[in-house]
């Protein structure tokens, strides 16, 4: 066991912020612009679309969990963890903009291009996101301390985000309607040299806890299998990735759908920029309060308190959102701050139950507990642009003209009700979630002992 028992250093925060800052340029630009990207710049149909990111997801569940064993059982001077971030922040950066190419030969079908740099990207995101997210667990033991440590995960993913959502629409302005792609490409480039610089020095000043050399008796493949087993011994576990699923897939349709929404329904696409970068602007102003408050409560208490206000806020824009731009900025607005929530509290509460699977099986597993949370995460989000996709075919989405009522109609549905509905049950979930910080002070006791 890694037992810190101490306050993680200023420059590791900080260091842990950036590495999130570069993560996120790639998470919400993939997330908020790459099926637009597909569908508009490209013209590949929402439902094949749809189909890519699922391709991808059977792809990741397989490298997920590879990777994260493998993560496991690395040893080196620079530690478990941080030479995947060293060595993997080039081939990430560029994989990047890669993504945001046509294809480079006519005789490649443009679909087929779009899955091969969707899938080399979701790699290199592998590579160097599991073994970064896995620090957080290594660096300390201390419940608060990790809560601290995701503040400035969140505060470095948020600028993440709004360096994106900022940059991107800006590029999509400068250039004419004819040359969209190269304003996506131009963005991203800009993109990979700084997710590239960022890892670089994430990785550099980032310093692991000195502990002896992992036990490696199992092989690898027993170590894949092990998996399974420490998954379902671990119900505190099963209730956050139950709880990041929903938000992935429920919660994401309403950030994807945005940029349709101003686009299509609004007839305002030139504050679309403003509607994106809202939320990315609040989750830095709310990271300390949802802190605050799970240090004074629990983090449990924090969450059930963002998924309430979030709820609220879709249901507000449903129902007000097409008569007034007001209605429709403060219903974002609602939105953003009780979902600010929830990313918090998750990156807080993960870390504690890799010491309840110790605790239970004898074995602890960061990287496989990460990894796992990595791969829920993509495939959730593989499955919430799929649902889009089919449901934007369904509706008679066609890119660039004008869409029928029935169409505005799914759109502006789609991305209130089913997050509304995603709200309610990850409330629900988080009631029955038992392990707060006198708890786990008690599993670290019994590690200890």
């Amino acid at each position: 066991m890694v037992s810190t028992g101490f306050k993680v250093p200023i420059k590791s925060k900080i260091g842990f912020g950036v590495g999130d800052f570069a993560l996120n340029l790639v998470w919400q630009g993939t997330a908020l612009f790459l099926l637009y990207f597909y569908t508009d710049i490209l013209g590949i149909s929402p439902g094949i679309a749809g189909l890519i990111y699922l391709t991808a997801m059977i792809w990741d569940a397989v490298t997920d969990p590879v990777a994260a064993t493998i993560a496991d059982r690395t040893w080196t001077r620079l530690g478990k963890y941080r030479p995947y971030i060293v060595f993997g922040a080039l081939p990430f950066a560029l994989s990047y903009p890669l993504a945001f190419t046509a294809s480079p030969l006519t005789i490649i079908p443009v679909e087929l291009w779009a899955l091969f740099t969707h899938l080399l990207l979701r790699t290199t995101y592998t590579i160097v996101g599991v073994p970064f997210s896995s620090l957080q667990a290594r660096l300390t033991d201390d419940a608060q301390e990790r809560t601290v440590l995701a503040g400035f995960r969140m505060v470095g993913a948020a600028s993440g985000g709004l360096t994106v959502v900022l940059v991107t629409p800006l590029f999509m302005r400068l250039f004419s309607e004819e040359h969209q792609a190269l304003a996506f490409l131009s963005a991203s480039m800009i993109a990979g040299v700084v997710i590239f610089l960022a890892l670089l020095y994430c990785g550099l000043v980032m310093r692991e806890p000195v502990t002896g050399k992992s036990e490696q008796s199992a092989t690898l493949s027993q170590d894949i299998k092990s998996i399974g087993p420490m998954f379902l011994s671990n119900p505190p576990l099963i209730r956050l990735f139950a709880i990041i699923i929903t938000s992935s897939i429920c919660l994401g349709m309403f950030g994807k759908n945005i940029i349709y929404f101003f686009k299509y329904h609004l007839e305002r696409p030139d504050l679309t920029i403003w509607a994106l970068v809202t939320p990315a602007i609040l989750l830095l102003l709310f990271v300390p309060f949802w802190v605050w408050l799970a240090g004074k409560r629990s983090k449990r208490d924090a969450l059930i308190l963002g998924g309430c206000i979030a709820g609220v806020g879709y249901v507000l824009f449903f129902l007000l959102a097409e008569f007034s731009l007001f209605w429709a900025f403060f219903s974002i607005s609602v939105v953003g701050i009780g979902g600010s929530a929830l990313p918090v509290m998750f990156w807080s509460m993960l870390p504690d139950t890799v010491e309840y699977g110790q605790a239970q099986t004898g074995r602890r597993a960061e990287a496989k507990i990460f990894g796992f949370a990595t791969f829920a995460q993509k495939a959730a989000i593989g499955i919430n642009a799929l649902v889009l996709g089919l449901m934007l075919d369904f509706v008679g989405f066609v890119p660039n003209v004008a869409q029928s009522p029935y169409a505005l109609l799914g759109i502006k549905a789609t991305m209130t009700i089913v997050p509304a509905i995603g709200s309610a049950i990850i409330v629900m979930l988080a009631l029955g979630y038992r392990l707060n910080q006198f708890e786990h002070a008690k599993l670290l006791k019994q590690i200890k002992n």
